[in-house]
């Protein structure tokens, strides 16, 4: 048997929120709408707590601290790369480079100058492109990129958990890029 406490909260649960069609109606929207802010709330805070440490805005001052060129920002970096892409490309296919009597296969773009920066560039034989922008007094870096894509062979690309096009995760790697970029 029901008593009386709960029969009158019952009672007064459904006549406040239930009774009328449009009390119903009422009630049913706006749980629903407090429910999308707690759940999304909640899975933005596990999300920011799941990927910490692997966002731009996260380890950007590892990398940018001591550069003497200006920062790029996410969406600049992005439409660099893109832009750089496609002319690596277009390059590669309409250069007409041959090695003896056997045609090779140009490599593309391997630098860039522009009145206030240098833009290198290494293609790795898997395709993977390695760019870094410089000053205009920095003539070869194309030995330290290739040390960069050791890197990113041996801490990314050995590591059982790394997945292709994702931030990497490793304190090793981190240190050791920074020691190779400082001793250019």
């Amino acid at each position: 048997m029901v008593g009386g406490f709960t029969k009158s909260i019952s009672s007064f649960t459904y006549r406040t929120f239930f009774k009328k069609e449009s009390t119903y109606f009422t009630t049913v929207v706006a749980s629903g709408v407090a429910f999308s802010i707690a759940f999304n709330t909640m899975f933005e805070k596990y999300w920011d707590n799941k990927t910490a440490g692997t966002k731009w805005i996260d380890i950007k001052d590892r990398y940018a601290k001591d550069s003497k060129l200006g920062q790029l920002s996410s969406n600049e970096a992005l439409t660099l790369a893109g832009t750089f892409h496609g002319i690596h490309v277009l390059a590669s296919r309409i250069s007409p480079a041959t090695k003896g009597s056997q045609s090779v296969k140009d490599s593309g773009i391997q630098t860039i100058d522009t009145k206030n920066f240098r833009i290198h560039c290494y293609q790795t034989p898997t395709g993977i492109k390695f760019m870094a922008a410089t000053d205009l007094l920095e003539t070869k870096l194309s030995d330290v990129l290739v040390k960069m894509y050791g890197l990113y062979s041996d801490y990314a690309l050995k590591n059982p958990f790394y997945n292709l096009e994702m931030p990497i995760r490793s304190e090793m790697f981190d240190s050791r890029l920074v020691q190779l970029v400082k001793t250019v």
